[in-house]
């Protein structure tokens, strides 16, 4: 190894001072952390002891000239000091009038008496004389040392005296009036004190990047702190600095005062240090600080094996940065740079400062190789406060998976009762792991969910199921099963599996709990197999599925339920011809439909499209052509007078055309970029009479403004419509020049129709207007935080409003939100189903570290509160906690109809997340990302 070494020697003229005076009597001497040194004198054999005397330099050594600066030795020689002496030191009597208790006046003559030699550079040395400590005083009379203060009578100056040692500054407890210690619970006493809290603050200033930067987003990934491995350290230079030092046969190094070493990542200060180049160990002594890439240390004492990464720290205080978490223990081994184990420990994530909740344990282990940590006899103290208790717990370093139990869960709801689930994590393999969760609802009974995970080189996926033997409220049993997998089988070439089963039609509603109900109506499976053109870098698109479907509302018939679809077969081709501005594409299909009460048919559409797209910056239009055949094979016939086969050849022309307009705007003082962008979009299809057509897939496409620019209003193959019109839109927008925010955004649009449209879907009229609804959108941002929307569709032949929304946005991330907003669509056909719904939601802060968050959606045509919850959450680098209370209508979100007699459920569920460790109570962040408009987990962000 390589090394090298430097000392600053500030007490040369103490040792040149000290070896001019010989004597047969000896002296030993200690240097305090201050620089002072303490001699004691050591009297040879056979003679009466000397008193210690005050040297008083003769006047040739006061004229001697300076001896030139060298290297000093440490102070580990024995100087001598001359028999002349002086001065005599205060007779013994005198300390028996100070502290008058005889036993301690006998000791103080039965020891040796202590000398300080005051050493400054460019000075002689000098002795004084120490009287011996005595603690009397302050045990009798009840006092810790330090200073007691009071204020005179008239209150314009301070009385104080001193017991004892000066402090100087270090913290200690003032015992007048009563401690803390004395006088509160041990349970509310700090586990770190403040002494400890400054060590762990000066750790801290080790690392290279504060471990607890960022602290909020502790769902995320953590930092990946670079390593540095053995043979850097090995090649790496060794610099030692110190006040003395002092060399053995040039292998053992000696050093006191201010040691610093550094060699690579490692650090070490310490009051004393010796170095063993061969054995390339270190001991340290006094106020002891050791760090390194991942790990910060402090103790009384360190011994340190550095070319094995092994060390023996006594009374340690400990960071590990990459978890993060701190502690302290009595004894903390470190037995390679992976493996450590702690005796007598206490521990939290966290931030020096903050002790709200420590782990304490009798033993500890933490093994950042594997990224496990346990501890035995531990338990739990939140707030000051023990509250669990454990022989035996383990937990994760880094993001790596572990075998044990995870938190428990538990809520209360109306439906089920008390709702409470303990799950188990099974890390069978690095690509295979299995979540086994008991759960039991107090209405209910007992539930058993699993769900395996598995990772392949081309496959990913889960398999889940759940299972309850008898269900207390309807008497039977109940279960749920699905699979989901993605595989990889070639470039370009992938299949998804997306099965799904469950009992019966209300499970989701009854047995998932008010955080994760189900919100559709229908329960989907899928298997597909598909080849992409743009993975495969070709232009042909080709893919082959299965589609199921099953009800899990109970209000749906078996005749309303969709149309299986076994297989459905989708073929795509586009080219664009390089030089020229043609595009050819054609889209192929072939559909099975299946139903059980309806009619059956097979569907196969061709449709070949030709476009020729001329494009500028200032403008664009593109002319379009499209041929589509529809054939289709019916079977299980229903109507009597129902062909078996149908065909319908239709072409399609259709001309998108625009311009962009720019110009520069000054408005109020400030630079914006004002656009204005007119379309127009003609649109011809013939008329044909598709009323035989039985209908398998298709509905009406939802109004807004893009709808205003498709070829076909119908959504699917059964149903192509009839048309010769045109729409006219414009968009406007005002950009700033200096934010590049868009406060204002205007769309506005219209279809003119020339003729009727007669092609409709099943009990639907034909439509006579000249003139589609109205649409408008207005959008922007008045800031980087604050956003609105708003949109309408006005009815020119109701002559009034048939669609409006307003949304009023505040976004300050992460996580501050408040969403402000009103949706209103009018169905002509039922008023009952006509929707006029206001919705707020929020989550805000409050005072200090709580915030407030909740929601209000009331739906004004029906007079009814369809979803409501409220909740409180305090959340800081060290825990979260969450309560949430919630009032819902079940299946609301399913339905446009809500039956009066319909009575809301409640709900309640609180979650403490202690960060780091674990979280216990319900999972509150999946439900807020839902309902919530705007929340993402904290892991959104890092």
């Amino acid at each position: 190894m390589n090394y090298r070494f430097y000392t600053i020697s500030s007490a040369l003229l103490f040792f040149t001072g000290v070896a001019s005076a010989a004597n047969n009597a000896a002296w030993n001497c200690e240097q305090t952390k201050n620089g002072e040194w303490t001699c004691l004198n050591q009297t040879p054999a056979g003679t009466e002891p000397a008193q210690p005397q005050v040297i008083k330099p003769s006047p040739a050594v006061e004229s001697a000239p300076k001896q030139p600066e060298t290297i000093a030795q440490p102070p580990a020689i024995v100087p001598v000091i001359p028999a002349p002496v002086q001065q005599a030191v205060k007779p013994v009597q005198e300390l028996e009038k100070i502290n008058a208790v005889e036993k301690v006046a006998e000791k103080a003559v039965a020891e040796p008496q202590k000398l300080r030699i005051k050493v400054t550079e460019n000075q002689k040395p000098v002795l004084e004389k120490v009287e011996p400590k005595t603690e009397t005083a302050s045990v009798s009379s009840g006092k810790v040392p330090g200073w007691t203060c009071k204020t005179e009578d008239n209150k314009n100056g301070w009385n104080c005296n001193l017991m004892g040692a000066d402090p100087k500054g270090e913290a200690h407890v003032v015992a007048d009036g009563g401690s803390s210690e004395a006088a509160g619970s041990s349970w509310l006493t700090p586990t770190f004190d403040r002494k400890q809290e400054r060590d762990f603050q000066t750790l801290r200033a080790e690392f290279d990047r504060d471990p607890w930067q960022s602290c909020e987003v502790w769902g995320g990934k953590k930092r990946k702190i670079k390593t540095t491995s053995s043979e850097v350290r090995d090649a790496a230079v060794t610099d030692i600095n110190a006040d003395f030092s002092e060399v053995f046969d040039g292998e053992v190094l000696n050093f006191a005062g201010n040691v610093d070493m550094v060699r690579a990542d490692q650090h070490l200060i310490a009051d004393k240090a010796s170095y063993d180049t061969v054995a390339e160990t270190l001991d340290a002594q006094g106020s002891v600080l050791y760090s390194e890439d991942q790990m910060a240390f402090s103790s009384e004492t360190a011994s340190l094996s550095l070319g094995k990464d092994e060390a023996r720290l006594r009374k340690a205080q400990f960071i590990v940065a990459e978890a993060p978490f701190r502690g302290n223990a009595e004894v903390v081994y470190r037995e390679s740079k992976g493996l450590s184990r702690y005796n007598d420990a206490a521990f939290t994530s966290c931030a020096p400062g903050n002790q709200d909740w420590i782990v304490h344990a009798s033993r500890m282990k933490i093994n950042r190789d594997s990224g496990q940590g346990s501890a035995k006899n531990a338990w739990l103290e939140f707030k000051g406060v023990p509250v669990l208790y454990t022989p035996y717990i383990s937990f994760p370093t880094d993001n790596r998976r572990l075998s044990g139990l995870l938190a428990p869960t538990w809520g209360s709801t109306q439906r089920n009762g008390f709702d409470v689930s303990v799950p188990f994590y099974w890390n069978i393999a690095p690509n295979f792991d299995d979540i086994v969760t008991p759960r039991y609802m107090s209405k209910r009974g007992e539930q058993l969910r699993n769900k395996f995970r598995y990772l392949t080189d081309m496959s990913r996926g889960t398999f889940a199921a759940e299972y309850m033997p008898n269900d207390q409220l309807v008497n039977k049993a109940r279960y749920s099963a699905s699979w989901k997998d993605q595989t990889s089988l070639l470039p370009g070439l992938s299949s998804l599996l997306d099965l799904n089963y469950v009992s019966d039609k209300t499970y989701f509603n009854d047995l998932n709990n008010a955080l994760g109900f189900q919100n559709t109506s229908y329960l989907p499976s899928t298997a597909l197999i598909s080849y992409g053109g743009a993975v495969a870098g070709t232009g042909v698109g080709l893919s082959v599925g299965a589609y199921h479907y099953q009800s899990v509302d109970k209000t749906i018939t078996d005749a309303a339920m969709p149309y299986d679809m076994l297989p459905r077969v989708n073929f795509n081709l586009a080219h664009a011809f390089e030089g020229l501005p043609v595009t050819l594409a054609m889209n192929n299909e072939f559909t099975h439909f299946y139903h059980s009460e309806l009619v059956n048919g097979q569907r196969f559409n061709i449709a070949p499209s030709l476009s020729v797209p001329l494009e500028s910056s200032a403008g664009y239009i593109i002319p379009r052509i499209t041929g589509q055949y529809t054939q289709y094979q019916l079977s299980n016939q229903t109507l009597a007078s129902q062909p078996s086969t149908i065909s319908r050849t239709l072409p399609i022309f259709s001309v998108s055309s625009g311009m962009n307009f720019e110009r520069d705007l000054n408005f109020g003082g400030s630079q914006y970029l004002h656009t204005l962008e007119p379309q127009a979009f003609y649109l011809y299809i013939p008329r044909k009479d598709q009323s035989n057509i039985p209908v398998f897939d298709t509905a009406l496409y939802d109004t807004n403004f893009y709808s205003l620019f498709r070829e076909n209003r119908f959504a699917g193959g059964d149903r192509v419509q009839d048309a010769n019109q045109v729409t006219l839109a414009t968009v406007s927008r005002f950009i700033d020049s200096n934010t590049g925010l868009e406060p204002l955004k205007v769309s506005l649009g219209q279809i003119m129709y020339f003729q009727d449209r007669t092609v409709t879907m099943p009990g639907q009229s034909i439509e006579t207007s000249n003139t589609s609804n109205f649409v408008g959108e207005l959008s922007g941002q008045f800031s980087k935080h604050w956003s609105y929307m708003t949109g309408t569709q006005w009815d020119p032949e109701a002559n009034g409003f048939a669609r409006g929304q307003v949304a009023l946005k505040y976004n300050m991330q992460p996580n501050q939100i408040f969403n402000l907003g009103y949706r209103y669509r009018r169905n002509p056909l039922d008023s009952l189903q006509t929707i006029s719904q206001t919705d707020v939601s929020f989550r805000l802060p409050l005072f200090g570290e709580w915030y407030g968050f909740g929601r209000w959606q009331y739906s004004l045509n029906f007079d009814k509160t369809t979803e409501s919850f409220i909740g409180l959450e305090k959340e800081n680098c060290c825990w979260r906690f969450r309560i949430l209370g919630r009032r819902f209508i079940n299946g609301a979100n399913t339905t446009a109809y809500i039956d009066p007699t319909t009575k809301p459920e409640t709900a309640f569920f609180v979650q403490l997340e202690l960060k780091g460790l674990s979280s216990f109570g319900d999972n509150v962040d999946t439900f807020l990302q839902t309902n919530l408009k705007g929340y993402r987990k904290a892991s959104y962000f890092e």
